[in-house]
C-alpha cells in the first residue's frame, strides 16, 4: 500500500486570525453566512448554520480526507476572530468559522452556477437505472454550456464521478447542483469543474444515529452504497486510485487524521466517522470488479 497521508505539522488545523483579513464583503447564500476576503489571496470565511454546530469542523475534516484520497477539493481550515473590531461592521460575532481557499486560479476565472430549478425526479423501478439517468442528466447540463468541447465534457464527467464517489466516502448529504459549479476561463476560453466544496454536512452533521448514508446525484438523493455499486460497476477506472487510497485510509490514515482533530470533534462523532470510513471501504472492496482483483 502506498502512503497517502503524511502528517504536515497540523497545518490543516491551523487557526487563522480572521481579524487580519481585509476587503471583506458579504455573500448571503444557502444556510450559512459567507464573506469573501483577500489576505493576500482570495479566501472564503464561512459561518455555517447553528443547527449543525460541528459543521465548520466537518468542513475542514472532509477537505483533509478528500485531499488524502486525491479527490480534488478546496482546502478548508478553522479560523478564529481574536480581535473582532475590524469585522464588527459586517455583523460577525461568532468567534469560530471555517476558512476556505478560493478555487479560482487567476483573474480570468469566473464561476457558473449549475443549479437546475426544474429537476424532475426519475421514477424507474430499478434504482441503478435511476442513478444512471441522474448521471446522464448532470452530464447533459455540462454539455449545454456554451462553447464547451467534447474533451472538456469528458474531463468534467470524470471530475464529477470522483466528487460523488468522495461524497459517499465522507457521507456528504448536501451535494445538490447548487453546491457544484463550473469554472470558465475568459482568457483561455475553457471549462473545468470546480473542486469539491461546501462539505459542512459530512459524516451526518445533523445526527450520528444512522450508518445509512444518502448522497445526491444532481438534485436526487440515493443510498450511498447504491451509488458506490453503480460507480464500481460502470466507472471503476475513473476511481481506481481513489479505491486504493481509501483502502490505506481505512487501515491506517483515518486514525491519524482523527487524532489531529481530537480537540475539535466530540468523541462519539469521531467514532462514527472512523466506523463510517472503514465500513464504506469494506463496501467498496466487496464491489471490486473481478479484473481489478486480478491486476492487484
Amino acid at each position: 500500500s502506498k502512503k497517502i497521508y503524511q502528517k504536515e505539522d497540523k497545518k490543516h488545523m491551523e487557526r487563522i486570525n480572521i481579524s487580519e483579513l481585509s476587503k471583506a464583503y458579504e455573500e448571503p447564500r444557502g444556510y450559512s453566512t459567507k464573506y469573501w476576503v483577500t489576505s493576500p489571496t482570495k479566501r472564503l470565511i464561512k459561518y455555517n448554520d447553528v443547527t449543525s454546530p460541528d459543521a465548520d469542523v466537518m468542513e475542514s475534516l472532509a477537505a483533509t480526507i478528500l485531499n488524502s484520497l486525491h479527490i480534488d477539493s478546496v482546502n478548508a481550515r478553522l479560523g478564529i476572530n481574536t480581535n473582532g473590531s475590524q469585522l464588527d461592521s459586517l455583523g460577525i460575532t461568532d468567534p469560530n468559522c471555517c476558512i476556505i481557499d478560493s478555487f479560482l486560479v487567476d483573474d480570468a476565472d469566473v464561476t457558473i452556477s449549475l443549479t437546475h430549478n426544474n429537476w424532475a425526479r426519475t421514477s424507474a423501478n430499478d434504482e441503478q437505472k435511476n442513478i444512471d439517468r441522474c448521471f446522464y442528466r448532470v452530464f447533459s447540463i455540462f454539455g449545454n454550456l456554451m462553447g464547451i468541447s467534447e474533451n472538456e465534457i469528458a474531463m468534467m464527467k470524470g471530475q464529477y464521478i470522483r466528487m460523488v464517489f468522495g461524497d459517499c466516502i465522507i457521507d456528504n448529504e448536501d451535494r445538490r447542483l447548487k453546491n457544484i459549479e463550473a469554472i470558465y476561463n475568459e482568457r483561455r476560453f475553457c471549462y473545468r469543474l470546480a473542486p469539491s466544496f461546501d462539505n459542512a454536512l459530512a459524516f451526518n452533521a445533523f445526527t450520528i444515529g444512522s450508518n445509512e448514508g444518502y448522497c445526491y446525484i444532481g438534485n436526487q438523493e440515493f443510498p450511498a452504497y447504491s451509488i458506490i455499486d453503480y460507480i464500481m460497476q460502470h466507472h471503476y477506472p475513473i476511481v481506481d486510485d481513489v479505491v486504493q487510497n481509501l483502502d490505506y485510509l481505512a487501515s491506517q490514515g483515518i486514525e491519524s487524521i482523527l487524532l489531529e482533530y481530537s480537540n475539535e470533534i466530540a468523541p462519539d462523532k469521531s467514532e462514527f466517522s472512523y466506523d463510517y470510513v472503514k465500513s464504506t471501504n469494506e463496501k467498496v472492496q466487496s464491489c471490486m470488479p473481478f479484473n481489478a482483483h486480478k491486476k492487484r
